[in-house]
């Protein structure tokens, strides 16, 4: 798979949970079990949108200074054949 899902590490660093962000996302549980798992197929930019928002608040409730984007929840990885 040519992109790496970095949402176990994201969720550590701002002391969440899945159940968590998926509430404060308005967002299925499963779609975050898919991030975690590496499993997603396809999400709409709304949903994103909405978990990075939900993901960002979280980290500055926690005191994290940093902003999460895209780049941070998946990494394109250049498949060597």
């Amino acid at each position: 798979m040519p992109f790496a899902h970095n949402l176990p590490q994201v969720l550590g660093e701002i002391n969440a949970t899945r159940n968590e962000i998926a509430v404060e996302s308005k967002t299925r549980p499963a779609t975050l079990l898919d991030m975690h798992n590496g499993t997603t197929k396809r999400l709409e930019l709304g949903t994103m949108e909405r978990i990075l928002d939900a993901i960002n608040a979280k980290a500055a409730k926690e005191g994290v200074n940093k902003t999460y984007t895209l780049n941070d929840l998946f990494t394109y990885q250049l498949n060597d054949k």
